[in-house]
């Protein structure tokens, strides 16, 4: 069969080579038109959940969960962090109103702390201890209130606080107030001295639970009118809300973080790290694969030749991509990087060939001719097994790496065809060579490393089975997070969700049918050691609200008084005698302190004398006083609440229009750690089977994933093997080949275990890929070495050469992954890099021992029973 296989090539190539530049150019024309064609129809889905099999039981539910409440896929979060509550209050709100505002880009805006529901009805969802504290504290403060809202100036607001220092613990205010009104002013008037803007915290001020913490967040969902004419539908909304932040980053002078997540801009920024990446990948391949190629060949026109069919390959098979698959993922999206190393190793091995005997005086037609008696069989035999490595994730329900599979496959045979047909059409038109002497550097490197092949062969299998041991801590990361950009602003703001259990994002969800069922689910779920809380749509009933709207009644007769005063009703004292007045109160009573600190720098500011700083530092103090008095006139409106009275914009989010009950379930422990994770996930499934969510999702793709990994390799491994015993026919070569295969394999899922490298969606494919690379080049070498005289040994062909350079054209091309900024691009790189370095340590020193071996150990009869038989097919 290899010999019948042998007669086409050389007959086809013919044909090629007779058809000259025409046909080149004729193949270059209808290059140009695929890439046209690929230009205008290739696109790109970010879209990971779409990368498993939509049949799966767990994809299913999922796709139900966003079915029902399509805004889990579809809403823009902005997470808004600021280091005052009364500043994180007024930008999220300023926000608020302005997406509410912009129509042409959102459709619905939710920012729970902003809405007017949750102002009104706020303090229902404190415990009766929570409020009743809360209400002293407010009742306390009304003295202050009403005095301020009369006349809201420093002088007024100074002198004020002078009397209730005077009254110290019989105050209204009381003493722990005053220090914490003592040290928000100083942190302001230290401010305003240094010439920035530090507005002061009422919030802080006024509330110890407040007080305590170091930032404060408020969340917005804006939910984008999707462009579906783009690629990313939702990015004009995000452009929108950027456009709105860096508004309001410049009116709060920085002080504001806000952060923009959600899938909508995960996926976005994905896909520019991705591309971006991908682009710098390829750039830097190419630079870097023309110096090797020069190198491989010294020669100009040879290196142009495999560059030229490269570029033919590469457009061809994005051609075909388009057509046949119209979409990419983002693992299948480095399909261009990968060919770039794939696409060379035919043309290499075809035309070192042809060149070694241009070298020795043939012409181009008898150059050809031989080099395809020599290789033509191994390339026909290699293409198939490579393309079939990469096909074996089609029969698994990993979609997306099955779709890399029949991209990369496709480019493996549309590279063969086009090294058998283009080049010998190009060969054409190079003049002949004069014939010279070989040069002897490579082949002396050669013979050095036959020398010692036998030792770095045995250290090399003792590192495989040492590797062997570390089989058992192979992991597969399920987590869609660690393959994205860590530096990414989206990234960043997603990782923000995890410290408060309010806003996890890998929790798990259920769906059910009734009120009734929500309530029944969360309890069962809620007495689980590893479950901290769930939330479903009866949960914003707020609990005992007889007698919390009992005391809100009892205070309102109090505060209602003092939010009822005329605005501005009052003059009251100038800012410089109230001043003057707070700050010999606070010399005289105090020496250390919020209060004496407060004194020296009122000391300063009367020193100073200077009108403009007083303005900024009353500007400052009074910035939200407005929203304070109006929130807390608010909180004393609170009414019973009960399912119907929930408002839409909530109601949407945990009932759908059919009826599904949504109901969350969130974990304990810090589930970024997968043993938490897991045991989280296997608790609560063990309850309820028909999960959903995040963290379900994330453990059963892991399965899956793993599995289609494991399902992959022994189908490509499988048909690799059946290959080559149909082609070779004898089971001692086969082994020949599959050994330092296998060898490269486990070396190289040791290597990921000690250099923490898991197994994820995007590297995933390294170990069937391994076997269509790692089985080409030992098919090389094994009929290379069956062709060759005896006593010449493999090494003294250009076999080894071109099976270096092809690898090493492999390594530079996956090698540049690692700069992308997209981690699980960058991890492809990395691992697909450390599997064909050991490939090629295992296919050049390890193979040429055991041939070594075998010559030595094995009858001469039966050496050359086999190679008559191999000859012969």
């Amino acid at each position: 069969m290899l010999k019948l296989i042998e007669n086409a090539l050389v007959a086809w190539a013919e044909l090629a080579r007779r058809g000259g530049a025409v046909l080149a150019l004729v193949i270059l024309a209808a290059t140009a038109a695929a890439g046209w064609y690929a230009a205008g129809n290739l696109k790109v889905n970010t879209d990971t959940s779409a990368m498993l099999d939509a049949e799966l039981p767990f994809q299913k539910r999922s796709i139900a969960l966003r079915g029902a409440f399509p805004q889990i896929k579809t809403d823009i979060i902005v997470i808004v962090r600021a280091p005052t509550l009364d500043e994180a209050d007024a930008y999220a709100a300023e926000l608020r109103a302005a997406v509410a505002a912009d129509g042409e880009a959102f459709e619905a805006v939710f920012a729970p702390a902003q809405e007017e529901f949750f102002t009104e009805n706020g303090l229902l969802y404190l415990s009766e201890n929570e409020l009743e504290s809360r209400l002293t504290q407010m009742t306390k403060a009304s003295s202050l209130i009403e005095t301020l809202v009369k006349s809201p100036t420093l002088g007024t607001f100074f002198t004020t606080l002078a009397d209730n220092d005077a009254l110290a613990e019989q105050s209204d205010l009381g003493a722990e107030t005053l220090q914490a009104l003592y040290d928000e002013i100083a942190a302001t008037i230290a401010a305003a001295e240094s010439g920035a803007d530090r507005p002061f915290s009422w919030m802080g001020a006024l509330d110890d639970e407040t007080r305590e913490k170091p930032a404060h967040t408020r969340l917005l969902y804006a939910s984008p009118v999707l462009d579906y004419s783009r690629l990313q539908p939702a990015k004009p909304g995000i452009e929108a809300l950027r456009a709105q932040i860096d508004r309001l980053d410049e009116k709060y002078a920085g002080r504001v973080d806000a952060f923009v997540t959600g899938d909508p801009a995960l996926r976005v920024e994905e896909l520019e790290a991705v591309t971006t990446g991908i682009g710098l990948s390829m750039g830097l391949s190419l630079i870097v694969v023309t110096i090797l190629l020069l190198l491989c060949y010294r020669s100009v026109a040879m290196a142009s030749f495999t560059l030229l069919s490269l570029i033919v390959t590469l457009v061809l098979t994005s051609a075909f991509a388009a057509h046949f698959i119209g979409e990419l993922n983002l693992v299948s999206v480095a399909f261009t990087v990968l060919l770039v190393g794939l696409g060379l190793d035919f043309a290499i091995h075809l035309l070192l060939h042809v060149q070694e005997r241009r070298v020795d005086g043939q012409n181009n037609k008898e150059a050809l001719k031989g080099a395809l008696h020599e290789v033509g069989p191994a390339l026909a035999l290699a293409a198939p097994t490579t393309a079939l490595a990469f096909l074996s994730f089609v029969p698994t329900k990993f979609d997306g790496i099955a779709q890399l599979g029949v991209i990369a496959g496709a480019g493996v045979i549309i590279a063969f065809f086009v090294s058998v047909t283009f080049l010998p059409a190009a060969l054409k038109r190079l003049p002949v060579s004069k014939k010279r002497k070989r040069k002897g550097a490579v082949r002396g490197a050669f013979a050095a490393i036959e020398k010692i092949s036998a030792p770095i062969s045995i250290v090399t299998i003792l590192a495989g089975i040492a590797a062997l041991l570390l089989m058992p801590q192979v992991r597969f990361d399920a987590d869609q997070m660690s393959l994205r950009n860590p530096n990414a602003p989206s990234v960043k703001g997603f990782n923000l969700l995890f410290d408060d259990e309010e806003t996890i994002p890998y929790r798990l969800t259920r769906l059910v049918t009734s009120e009734d069922e929500a309530r029944a689910t969360a309890e069962q779920a809620s007495a689980l050691d590893t479950v901290a809380t769930t939330r479903s749509l009866p949960d914003f009933v707020p609990d005992d609200q007889d007698a919390k709207l009992e005391l809100i009644d009892f205070a309102a007769g109090t505060l209602v008084f003092a939010f009822d005063a005329e605005p501005g009703s009052v003059e009251g004292p100038a800012a410089a005698d109230g001043i003057s007045v707070l700050r010999a109160r606070l010399d005289k009573a105090y020496t250390d302190g919020p209060g004496a600190r407060l004194g020296i720098l009122l000391g300063e500011v009367e020193a100073a004398n200077d009108p403009a700083l007083i303005e900024r530092i009353e500007r400052n103090v009074f910035r939200y006083w407005p929203a304070l008095t109006e929130r807390l006139a608010a909180q004393l409106n609170a009414d019973y609440v009960d399912l119907d009275t929930l408002p839409e914009s909530l109601r949407s989010r945990y009932l759908s229009n059919d009826g599904q009950w949504r109901v969350d379930i969130l974990p304990e422990e810090d589930v970024r750690d997968y043993t938490a994770l897991k045991d989280f996930v296997d608790d609560v499934a063990a309850i309820f089977p028909d999960l959903t969510g995040g963290a379900y999702q994330s453990i059963k793709a892991g399965e899956t994933i793993s599995a289609s990994m494991l399902q992959a390799t022994g189908i490509a491994f499988v048909i690799v093997t059946v290959m080559l015993i149909i082609f070779m026919g004898r089971i001692r070569l086969v082994a020949l080949v599959l050994f330092p295969l296998a060898l490269a394999a486990v070396l190289t899922a040791g290597a990921g275990v000690l250099l923490d490298i898991p197994f994820n969606y995007a590297n995933v494919i390294v170990l069937p890929l391994l076997i269509g690379i790692g089985v080409d080049s030992g098919i090389h070498l094994v009929l290379r070495h069956d062709q060759v005289a005896a006593g010449e040994g493999v090494y003294g062909t250009s076999t080894p050469r071109a099976v270096l350079f092809a690898a090493l054209t492999t390594v530079a091309s996956f090698g540049s992954l690692m700069l992308s900024p997209h981690r699980g691009t960058a991890s492809m790189g990395e691992l697909l890099s450390i599997a064909i370095a050991f490939t090629l340590i295992c296919t050049l020193v390890v193979l040429p021992a055991a041939f070594s071996y075998a010559e030595r150990h094995m009858p001469a009869a039966i050496r050359r029973s086999e190679k008559i038989t191999l000859k012969s097919k």
